[in-house]
């Protein structure tokens, strides 16, 4: 059996707060707390004798703590938990609390004791940390942005595009799906822009590209600004006919938006097209696909501009499409 005097001086020179209640008398009233609770909590052995240990809540109760606590007492239980508690002066302060009871030799409970620990000082570190930790995941994240977005369209840029596509020609290659990709340039382009300057050529980017993420918003899709006025679009998992009607219905959109074009047969900003629909296997790779989908960009400029235009395969290759969706007329007819 452990010395009495020795346990006193471990109790009373412990560097953490105890205290003791009375669990027969009402209301748990404090009948012990040792010096360590003083210089903690700022009240003295004579204030807090007698009292139920709740006036460091300082009136500031925390309803979930207060239940979960109260109801393991109720049931003989120990408890422990993090809370915020008052010291005299009413500052705040992190106190680790673990109760445990005191049971007689046939298991009545008779006493609480109580063990404080205040871990404010670690609980501000920690949250400096994550602050820390929440600026550096900022940054990188701006860092992530300066790298793969377009400043100023915000879609993805040319490098990040060049590094996506190789990963979405392999996951189309291992899944069989089908993946369509559009070449999107403005037409006239560098005319519009002398015709009304580069702040008008700025914005009619910008909105195109808008444009552009509105119409593709399925998580699979992926859009970048190519270069220039040139755009980029992979919708993997569509096939020929949605990528046509998808096409077309881009020409029209970019026509609806409020810009003059004097350079153009519409009078209006427009683009072309150049798009195919593949499904990966072993005799094609992503950049001879690139390549058939510029060329059918190449068609659409050369057969007038203002349509879309989609790069077919036969059984001796791949080669661009002869025909052209010439949208206005159609919609004209």
């Amino acid at each position: 059996m452990i010395d009495l005097e020795l346990l006193q001086h471990a109790v009373m020179d412990s560097r953490d707060g105890i205290a003791i209640a009375d669990a027969r008398a009402e209301d748990l009233p404090l009948i012990f707390v040792n010096p360590a609770f003083e210089r903690m909590t700022g009240y003295s052995h004579d204030e807090v004798l007698g009292r139920n240990c709740r006036f460091l809540q300082n009136g500031r109760i925390d309803p979930e703590s207060r239940a979960e606590m109260r109801a393991a007492l109720r049931k003989g239980q120990g408890f422990s938990k993090v809370v915020t508690n008052y010291r005299k002066d009413d500052t705040p302060f992190w106190n680790e609390l673990s109760i445990s009871p005191i049971h007689t030799e046939r298991g009545a409970v008779t006493h609480f004791i109580g063990f404080q620990k205040d871990v404010t000082q670690r609980l501000l570190v920690d949250e400096e940390l994550r602050a820390r930790n929440r600026d550096l995941e900022s940054a990188k994240k701006a860092l992530e942005e300066l790298v793969t977005l377009d400043a100023l369209t915000g879609v993805y840029n040319r490098r990040h595009f060049d590094d996506r596509m190789e990963s979405l020609w392999k996951i189309s290659s291992r899944t069989g799906e089908s993946m369509a990709i559009f070449f999107i340039d403005i037409d006239y382009f560098k005319t519009f822009n002398d015709h009304f300057g580069h702040q008008a050529g700025d914005e009619a980017l910008i909105q195109v590209a808008q444009t552009l993420a509105e119409s593709f918003q399925r998580g699979s899709d992926f859009l970048a600004r190519y270069g220039g006025e040139e755009f980029v679009v992979v919708a993997c998992g569509m096939d020929q006919e949605p990528a046509r009607y998808f096409a077309e219905r881009l020409c029209e959109r970019v026509r609806e938006l409020d810009f003059d074009n004097p350079d153009t047969e519409s009078g209006r900003l427009t683009i072309s097209v150049g798009y195919t629909v593949v499904t990966p296997h072993g005799g094609l790779n992503a950049q001879t696909v690139i390549e058939r989908a510029d060329q059918a960009l190449f068609e659409a400029k050369k057969a007038g501009r203002d349509r879309a235009c989609e790069a077919t395969g036969s059984t001796h290759g791949w080669a661009p499409a002869r025909r052209s969706y010439e949208v206005s007329r159609r919609s004209n007819s």
